[in-house]
């Protein structure tokens, strides 16, 4: 099915490895041990993803790509978000903080200010994993904080990220348009490419992606693995 495909992109969290967690020893050393191009495309740091992905040869469009770097850290790009686009979100996020039935514990960081993009978390970017995990698994809540308080923004938009996030980034500059960005500056052919994220689905953080390569909508990391070993093992 993609043995015609040489560049593999992939979401981060619940595709290359689990939650806020490092990466799976048997995912790194597989993914290590293709030939392919491997890139990563995560709303999270840079910085972050080398720890996450124990700084596997790839890639990295942190940011939802607005931060692009190459496998040897040169950096391809950077473009952080502006003062009123910060503000604009801030404000949204304390509406929704309003709407929330249950305390937000601010040493758990519930709002991530990334450059690029604005991460906010009701039960905390860096709560302990079991709790996130068990927060939110249907979506169900952020998706009725929205309905309630929907972002309307001319520049910006919102998209549910990870297993507890929104992802406030500018409706210009999302994966879908960096993944485009990349591959028109590597001059690859982008029926060679293929991209795999949790997040496919409406409103998803991965749904930008659609219709610019072929995606592979996964479950989690385990299903992603599954996934490589048929296509490519």
């Amino acid at each position: 099915m993609y043995s015609h495909k040489k560049h593999l992109f992939f979401d981060m969290d619940k595709t290359v490895a689990p939650a806020r967690q490092p990466i799976l020893s048997d995912m790194y050393e597989f993914l290590s041990s293709l030939s392919h191009s491997i890139i990563i495309v995560s709303g999270q740091e840079v910085s972050k993803i080398d720890w996450q992905s124990n700084s596997l040869p790839a890639i990295r469009l942190g940011q939802n790509g607005n931060h692009a770097v190459e496998i040897d850290g040169t950096e391809l790009w950077n473009i952080p978000l502006e003062k009123h686009h910060e503000e604009e979100i801030l404000s949204h996020i304390n509406t929704l903080k309003t709407l929330i039935d249950h305390d937000i514990r601010d040493e758990w960081t519930p709002i991530e200010i990334r450059g690029s993009q604005i991460t906010f978390s009701p039960i905390g970017n860096t709560a302990p994993v079991d709790i996130k995990m068990s927060y939110d698994p249907d979506r169900m809540k952020r998706d009725a904080l929205i309905a309630k308080a929907p972002f309307i923004s001319e520049e910006l938009i919102v998209k549910i990220g990870g297993s507890t996030s929104f992802d406030y980034i500018h409706k210009d500059r999302h994966k879908g348009t960096n993944v485009a960005k990349l591959i028109e500056y590597k001059g690859w052919d982008k029926d060679e490419c293929v991209y795999f994220g949790d997040g496919l689905f409406p409103g998803g953080n991965d749904e930008a992606v659609i219709g610019v390569i072929d995606t592979h909508p996964v479950n989690d990391h385990l299903h992603t693995y599954e996934l490589l070993q048929k296509y490519f093992g």
